[in-house]
């Protein structure tokens, strides 16, 4: 099996941007070791070298790995095609939880926004049981949304745009540290990956795809948040976004969402 592991981190790895033909040749030789053994060409020696070292890592680190057509992956998220081939896990994460909120929002929310975040958390978690609070760890409402979660004594999921050998703002890794206690951090990247931008738009589909509803607090008419938001249209999720005032600008995209 451990081989079977080498060879979906490799091709995976590998074939980041090409997911769709890459699930068609996963699906027809039905493991990553065949469809590497009938197009040797899907991966690179460098590509074996990075699994290596990737499982290293996940052996050392206990890494959790969910695979698309093991019955452990994220069941929300297998409904999405576009949903990560392979994800790693850090901490004491539920992939399934009962009841799955994400929440997401401008990093730079005003005190109502803020005030709101938290209070909402605090108020799903007293109603809602079993509930799990997802997001991304960024500044503003993300980690706003995790603190939340960690005071009300309830699992929150942190989404990075990166690998597990790092948090991304460094500022926020006592949030992350907290959250390994009860949720914890999951990702699509392998380490060694750098949290650059278009990482984060591709992470937002994670976000979306493994809640049952996602709630966008403050959000200018365009950003993360709003791509977030029409990834969860997209894959029938509830949105809920907080309306604001029609000249506030950090309300632009919520009241848009609203209308």
């Amino acid at each position: 099996m451990r081989e079977e592991w080498l060879n979906r981190i490799a091709i995976t790895w590998c074939n980041r941007t090409k997911q769709r033909q890459l699930r068609q040749l996963l699906d027809r030789y039905g493991s990553a070791t065949e469809s590497i053994a009938h197009h040797p060409e899907m991966i690179s020696r460098a590509a074996i070298e990075h699994a290596q070292k990737e499982l290293d890592f996940i052996e050392k680190h206990s890494v959790q790995l969910y695979y698309y057509k093991d019955s452990n992956y994220p069941y929300r998220l297998a409904q999405c095609t576009d949903a990560p081939l392979l994800l790693y896990a850090k901490g004491n994460v539920e992939v399934n939880p009962k009841h799955v909120v994400s929440i997401v929002g401008t990093r730079m929310p005003s005190e109502r926004g803020k005030d709101w975040c938290r209070q909402l958390v605090i108020d799903l978690a007293s109603h809602i049981p079993d509930l799990t609070i997802v997001s991304g760890l960024a500044y503003g409402i993300d980690v706003i949304a995790h603190k939340a979660a960690l005071e009300s004594g309830i699992p929150t999921i942190i989404v990075p745009a990166h690998g597990l050998d790092r948090i991304y703002p460094a500022t926020h890794r006592n949030v992350a540290v907290q959250a390994l206690e009860k949720g914890g951090l999951l990702t699509e990247y392998t380490t060694g990956t750098e949290p650059e931008r278009h990482n984060f738009v591709a992470r937002n589909r994670i976000v979306a795809g493994v809640a049952d509803a996602v709630v966008v607090v403050e959000s200018k008419s365009k950003g993360g948040s709003l791509i977030t938001a029409q990834m969860a249209q997209d894959y029938n999720r509830d949105v809920f976004a907080l309306p604001g005032r029609f000249n506030d600008t950090c309300s632009a995209g919520c009241n848009d969402l609203i209308k």
